[in-house]
């Protein structure tokens, strides 16, 4: 069997590769529990793998470089990151009518000069440099790049050898690059017991329908259990990239996004207490170059353990 995009778990190839009626014949989870709930999905537990079941996939494109755009001119909305500070309802919100006030508080601060000391004078963080509505504490990239905000991720990369420390993990190449890596993210709740999980846990996730699987990293936290990179998407669409579509900027510019997420019928597998963050910090003890390669020879080995993309399949259901 060719490899190619993937790796050889349980005799089944992954990243990319059909499963070849995995799905009809999956076999019980023997020896699983399940635990309580969570974001309304059945969560089961076997052999230090939590499993559950995802019908509709969202996009994640945090710690892309051309995710958030100081014009608003990313693959990302920038009020998907900030929120208006007025009128009063409107606060920390960017739904509905709020969405208009997010772009037009977005667009004052760009004519005020679009000072990053001052955007907290006109918005707040709920994603993009914090969270909760608190005030933004954003950066830009480095030259020539300071169209571009940083695009910060829950867990960052180690410096490469020869690389000064210092400032490393505020850098946008310290991000886990949603275009580039296969992450998966879990709301900051599901790090607690029973369930367990943590930033930098490896997994899978299997497209049931279609057959596909992907290899992933936890990259990130927040969402309902049901987000994903954009590597994931594309790879889940045997590497196509996801649509894009036109829209109107908050300064009246025609820009390309990305038009939406997924459905379907997608089984998660995050193997707990695999991951290499190092204690006390946010980064891995992975170089930009070794996640890649980590995550494939974690999930191999993970999945022989398990019993294959046939256990993910049964306990996921």
């Amino acid at each position: 069997m060719t490899r190619r995009r993937g790796i050889v778990a349980a005799g089944i190839l992954l990243g990319g590769a059909l499963l070849g009626g995995a799905a009809a014949s999956a076999a019980s989870c023997v020896g699983g529990a399940e635990l309580p709930a969570f974001a309304d999905k059945r969560i089961a537990l076997a052999e230090d793998t939590l499993f559950f079941k995802v019908s509709a996939l969202a996009l994640d494109q945090d710690g892309s470089p051309e995710a958030y755009g100081v014009r608003d001119q990313g693959t990302e909305l920038v009020c998907n990151g900030l929120a208006p500070l007025s009128p009063a309802e409107c606060r920390g919100k960017n739904r509905g009518e709020c969405f208009r006030a997010c772009q037009a508080a977005f667009a004052a601060w760009s004519r005020a000069g679009a000072d990053v000391d001052r955007l907290d004078d006109f918005m707040c963080s709920i994603g993009l440099g914090g969270g909760g509505c608190s005030s933004p504490r954003v950066r830009l990239q480095d030259p020539p790049r300071q169209a571009w905000f940083v695009s910060e991720t829950s867990v960052r990369l180690s410096p490469p050898d020869g690389t000064p420390g210092t400032g490393w993990s505020g850098s946008q190449a310290a991000q886990i690059d949603a275009v580039r890596i296969p992450y998966f993210v879990i709301p900051g709740g599901f790090r607690r017991l029973p369930w367990d999980a943590t930033p930098g846990d490896a997994g899978v996730i299997v497209d049931a329908r279609s057959g596909r699987s992907v290899p992933f990293v936890v990259g990130d936290t927040g969402g309902a259990l049901d987000e994903a990179s954009t590597a994931v998407h594309a790879r889940l669409r045997d590497s196509a990239a996801p649509p894009k579509t036109q829209r109107t900027s908050a300064l009246g510019e025609t820009v390309d996004s990305y038009r939406t997420g997924m459905n379907g019928d997608f089984r998660v597998a995050i193997f707990r207490h695999t991951s290499r963050r190092q204690a006390g910090s946010s980064l891995l003890s992975l170089k930009p170059d070794e996640l890649g390669p980590w995550i494939d020879t974690t999930v191999e080995s993970k999945l022989r353990t398990i019993g294959g993309l046939d256990r993910v399949l049964a306990c996921a259901s």
